[in-house]
């Protein structure tokens, strides 16, 4: 008898099923979406909840926001890494073609030099590349590209668009060597162009500078004074720029006056020159038509 009543109990007392719950909730929402979207009754509760729900997505969303913000720092970080080193090539690349630019505008304006010269000078000349160079405290002499085939001879003077240079001193045959004005074994025959006085130039083969020799120390030599080749020697042209005076030591305890020159051409900073070939008296004055009609 308990059994069957126990049994009976369980019957009676059996609620709906889990399907009727369901439809019976799905209709309610139905029917509150419906007046919802009519008259906006549950308008506050959603905002409500949405407000109290947002700390839950964000919650659930950071894992994906930190692998979103890592990866694109990471992509945008490499990208400008990339960037940096290609601007870094098209930098040097335009540093490249500046100097080449720089350089040919200089070489450019070394052969108008040159040719203004050429063209000025009463005297032949030929220009010629420098091939070689070698400055040491025993040697201080270059090479040229010329030599027998141009018709080049030992004691030919070289000359800038400043000045004197140095001198031819073997000739080989398609190139020549040319001692520097400041080789120890180079002297030179000038003049001073402010009063005429005659001197001796020689190299110290140590720095760019040259010396006066053998005067005492009451020569008439002051600082800014400029050195001309003197033409005595008949192996450089008269009137050759040379040196200026820009150093004096009249120490008595020297036998005589120690006079430092600066030579006016550019000495070492050159890729081309010019050979003087035949050379007339720079202070003599050209034959006019007439005179060359008589």
């Amino acid at each position: 008898m308990i059994k069957s009543h126990e049994r009976s109990s369980k019957l009676f007392n059996k609620g709906p099923s889990l399907l009727s719950k369901f439809l019976l909730i799905f209709f309610i929402s139905i029917v509150l979406m419906g007046f919802d979207f009519r008259f906006h009754y549950l308008k506050d509760i959603r905002q409500a909840t949405n407000f109290l729900s947002k700390p839950f997505h964000v919650a659930l969303n950071f894992p994906n926001t930190i692998y979103t913000f890592t990866t694109q720092h990471f992509s945008n970080q490499s990208h400008l890494i990339h960037e940096n080193e290609q601007l870094k090539l098209d930098i040097d690349s335009l540093k490249v073609d500046l100097q080449r630019l720089e350089f040919l505008d200089q070489e450019n304006n070394l052969l108008k030099n040159l040719l203004e010269v050429k063209n000025l000078k009463k005297f032949k000349t030929e220009a010629v590349s420098i091939i070689y160079s070698r400055f040491d405290p025993f040697n201080q002499k270059i090479i040229i590209d010329g030599g027998q085939n141009k018709n080049f001879q030992a004691g030919q003077p070289v000359i800038d668009a400043l000045g004197l240079v140095g001198q031819i001193s073997n000739v080989f045959p398609e190139t020549s060597e040319v001692v520097l004005l400041i080789d120890k074994k180079m002297s030179v025959p000038i003049q001073i162009q402010r009063n005429g006085l005659r001197a001796i130039t020689n190299g110290n083969g140590q720095n760019e500078m040259i010396t006066l020799s053998y005067l005492p120390h009451s020569v008439d030599v002051i600082q800014g004074d400029i050195l001309k080749t003197s033409g005595i020697d008949t192996i450089y042209p008269e009137g050759l720029a040379v040196a200026e005076v820009i150093e004096i030591n009249n120490d008595p305890q020297l036998p005589f006056a120690k006079i430092i020159c600066k030579p006016i051409a550019s000495i070492r900073n050159h890729s081309h020159l010019l050979v003087v070939v035949t050379s007339v008296n720079l202070n003599k004055p050209m034959p006019s038509k007439n005179d060359q009609k008589k």
